[in-house]
């Protein structure tokens, strides 16, 4: 049981501490775990005392690598556990699989995202034309926009092939809890979806969140450039910065 749950919390790019007793046999405990998860939750083997004498006693210390820690129980059984960690992965989900998106998932996944794309066509969402990204869906996107676990950890990229595609993907995900959300469009275009949105109730807070039009000003004109404006938006949002500064002090007009 825990293993399956360690692999769907390395699928989904979760943090998770891993603990195992690898000395100190009672009541069958060697070899058993536990997995303590950041919102809290836990997962155990052994037994509640047992399982809180060790969460308590990894709060009280520092995590850089794996390690293994000595304890001694309420009876004085003395016991050794191996602590290791899953460390969290942010997540891209990129609706539009066009030429921008190439290189935007490159670039993503060398940034240690866990990416997924989605498009509705074949010779666009596939694996062979996105070698770098860890799940392609192929789908209509009004079925797709469900598929994803957007989480505060989530930076959804919207750039698909046309108005009504984009309108659609923003409507679903306006109201996810998405760390970045960015739209790709001529300020008109935009104007016209954010126009269309409001009449159907979409709260201005939300509006003023989205990134559009997306990514920073640096006047990108290729589909590699402008996937390098929007992954520098993506990494400004998430490292806390977005002042639009460059590096000599002076600030981009946006």
């Amino acid at each position: 049981m825990i293993f399956r749950s360690i692999l769907s919390a390395m699928d989904r790019g979760k943090t998770a501490d891993i603990i195992t007793i690898i000395e100190g046999d009672f009541n069958g405990s060697l070899g058993k775990m536990l997995m303590i998860y950041e919102d809290g939750r836990i997962e155990s083997q052994v037994d509640e005392s047992v399982t809180q004498q060790i969460v308590g006693k990894i709060k009280s210390l520092p995590w850089t690598n794996p390690m293994t820690v000595s304890l001694e129980d309420q009876a004085g059984r003395k016991y050794r556990i191996l602590w290791d960690k899953i460390i969290n992965q942010c997540n891209a989900v990129v609706f539009g699989g066009g030429h921008i998106s190439q290189p935007l998932v490159q670039m993503l996944s060398l940034l240690d995202f866990v990416v997924t794309v989605i498009d509705d066509r074949p010779e666009f969402a596939n694996q062979s034309r996105f070698p770098s990204a860890h799940t392609v869906i192929c789908e209509s996107f009004h079925r797709a926009v469900t598929i994803p676990n957007i989480d505060a950890d989530t930076a959804v990229i919207i750039v698909t092939r046309g108005h009504k595609y984009d309108m659609e993907c923003l409507r679903a995900t306006l109201h996810s809890k998405a760390r970045y959300l960015g739209m790709i469009g001529s300020k008109k275009r935009i104007r016209e979806v954010f126009n269309v949105l409001r009449e159907e109730g979409a709260p201005e807070e939300l509006l003023k969140m989205v990134k559009a039009p997306i990514g920073l000003h640096i006047k990108g004109e290729t589909p590699a450039e402008i996937a390098v404006s929007i992954v520098a938006e993506v990494i400004s949002v998430f490292r806390g910065g977005g002042d639009g500064l460059s590096l000599n002090g002076h600030k981009e007009v946006l």
